[in-house]
């Protein structure tokens, strides 16, 4: 009886966290995540565009790091393809409140679910002497269901 309640609740704790809540989760440059079981969405951190003043360096303007996230999933009309913008630092200063860049953190529906994406952070941060490319980036991100 021990081991049958143990296997119910190991199989309940693996189906709770394959669903979404990646509180905190780092997510790398073009690797793809799992925010939804059914109906199942996936979401891809496609692309990052940097332009944040490097660690010890003066600059005029304190600069900006913006992700593309691409959405994936199926709805009542078949696939769903959705790009959303976040983005980190200096962001409505440029490109003012109705710009394409959103800040950190953005309601979203899709897919029949309603979501809070919450950017925590884009990784690394730059240094004047070195060179990243985006392979080295990666995002601390957090989804929240609604």
């Amino acid at each position: 009886m021990k081991a049958l309640l143990f296997t119910l609740f190991i199989a309940l704790v693996a189906c709770k966290s394959s669903t979404v809540d990646k509180k905190g989760n780092e997510i790398k440059y073009q690797e793809t995540v799992q925010i939804n079981d059914v109906p199942r969405s996936t979401l891809t951190f496609f692309d990052v565009s940097d332009s944040r003043c490097p660690q010890n360096v003066n600059c005029i303007w304190a600069g900006n790091a913006t992700i593309d996230l691409a959405l994936e999933g199926v709805g009542t009309d078949g696939k769903l393809v959705k790009h959303i913008n976040l983005c980190v630092g200096d962001c409505s200063t440029i490109y003012g409140t109705n710009s394409v860049r959103q800040i950190d953190s953005l309601h979203q529906d899709f897919a029949g679910q309603k979501y809070l994406f919450i950017l925590e952070g884009v990784n690394p941060a730059p240094k004047a002497d070195s060179l990243r490319t985006k392979d080295d980036y990666s995002i601390s991100l957090r989804i929240e269901k609604k």
